[in-house]
């Protein structure tokens, strides 16, 4: 496996420490989602993973297209969870959610993560938990 694979299988896994041990010490994932979090660290990456896993338990991230060029990978993914935890910002409703995404991820020497930039469609999120009408969820 690579990357692209092994990233995602740790995320499967949900175990945040793994997913974290993918980025450099010093890695950087910055989301330009509504949070637009930004995280620099292996700590700081582990608590956001745990954070989306506690307010999505059955998270199950599919792989739908890996771009690999030299010091790069470019993800699309997909999401599909039950919204039952609450996180800060989004109470929970116990929603299914579904929702498409692209991680681009600048790789360090030694193929760690030194940089990922996470883009997701929000309105992709809010059709698949049933809050915009008449907006089907994204399938795959």
């Amino acid at each position: 496996m690579g990357v692209p694979e092994d990233l995602i299988e740790a995320w499967n896994a949900h175990d945040p420490q793994r997913v974290a041990n993918f980025y450099t010490e010093d890695g950087v994932r910055e989301e330009f989602i509504v949070t637009h979090a930004r995280l620099q660290g292996r700590a700081a990456i582990a608590a956001q993973v745990q954070m989306y896993l506690q307010a999505m338990p059955d998270l199950a991230l599919s792989l739908r297209k890996a771009s690999i060029g030299e010091g790069m990978v470019t993800l699309e993914w997909m999401v599909n969870a039950t919204h039952s935890g609450d996180a800060e910002g989004w109470p929970a409703k116990g929603e299914a959610v579904a929702f498409p995404g692209v991680s681009v991820l600048d790789l360090s020497e030694n193929d760690l993560i030194s940089e990922e930039r996470v883009y997701t469609d929000f309105t992709g999120l809010l059709a698949g938990a049933g809050l915009i009408p008449g907006v089907e969820a994204p399938t795959w």
